[in-house]
């Protein structure tokens, strides 16, 4: 875990750039670039969170590898299926959303055909989740998982959703295509985005544009990378390249986003600082919880 720490750094110092250019330079890039029918930008937009939630979902299957592997006490055992329950439906219920709605290929079909898609990679994960901490080193894993669900309702569910409330930046690709909203910096909130929307008929979700959330939905590799590790030797082996594509990934998904002109390079930056510092924070207290690490799997990762 501890070598986990100059990864995350520098994920971060990247993300913290991003904010830094986008602070200067969000609109030049957005016009430059992006096009709100970049068809190839909207299908990574619609897959990139299939592919994170199913990091999500292997939880899940690691869950009900407890139950059955583990000797917990019958209460412990209860909570294990019903979180192992809790995580598949949220590995539906969010990506599933992404492929025909507003952010994806919106009235190409309708919006529950795409629940329908992500159930069986979601599935996949969930049994592939099983197999691989069904022989866990480390009895306390368990507890990792539960730090893993506070690090993502911290962040998708108070952060993001949180500024989003808040600031209700106007999207690129709003702001392109009419007079009547002007382009807003990331720290400055659009007070009157109720009235232009009754006045115009404009999306709310229009109005959503920081910070990211498909950003940080896709900085879920990112957490599992630096935090499953702690429960498997496998993981533990090549847990750098794990990260390392996980960064890709989230890069490649913020990019997409950008293209598709429904973020600014600000917005996908913060979203994306917004997870890596919460799994900073988290790997830090773990490191100094010694009831969470197992010797075995520790050694191959230190």
């Amino acid at each position: 875990m501890k070598k986990m720490r100059i990864p995350l750094l520098a994920a971060l110092g990247a993300a913290i750039i991003g904010i830094i250019l986008g602070s200067f330079f969000d609109l030049q890039i957005s016009t430059a670039i992006a096009s709100p029918t970049n068809g190839f930008a909207l299908a990574v937009s619609a897959i990139g969170p299939t592919i994170a939630f199913a990091a999500v979902a292997a939880m899940g299957g690691g869950f009900i590898a407890f139950v059955r592997k583990g000797e917990y006490p019958i209460g412990l055992k209860v909570l294990f299926v019903i979180l192992a329950i809790a995580c598949y439906g949220v590995s539906i219920y969010y990506p599933g959303g992404e492929y025909f709605g507003i952010n994806g290929f919106y009235g190409s079909a309708p919006e529950w055909v795409g629940y329908l898609i992500v159930i069986i990679p979601e599935a996949l994960a969930f049994v592939g989740g099983y197999f691989l901490f069904k022989d866990c080193e480390n009895p306390r894993m368990w507890i990792v998982f539960c730090v893993v669900i506070g690090v993502l309702c911290l962040v998708l569910l108070a952060g993001v959703t949180g500024l989003k409330g808040i600031l209700h930046r106007p999207r690129y690709r709003l702001i392109s295509v009419t007079e009547e909203v002007a382009f807003h910096n990331w720290w400055e909130p659009c007070s009157n985005y109720k009235d232009l929307i009754k006045q115009f008929g404009f999306h709310s979700d229009d109005f959503k544009s920081y910070p990211s959330g498909h950003t940080a939905e896709t900085s879920i590799l990112i957490v599992a990378a630096a935090l499953y590790p702690l429960g498997s030797k496998k993981l533990a082996k090549i847990q750098l390249p794990l990260f390392i594509g996980a960064c890709c990934m989230v890069l490649f998904v913020a990019l997409a986003r950008i293209l598709a002109a429904a973020h600014f390079l600000s917005d996908v930056s913060f979203g994306a600082a917004l997870m890596v510092i919460a799994v900073f924070i988290a790997n830090e207290v773990l490191i100094r919880v010694k009831a969470v690490h197992s010797p075995e799997v520790e050694a191959i990762a230190e």
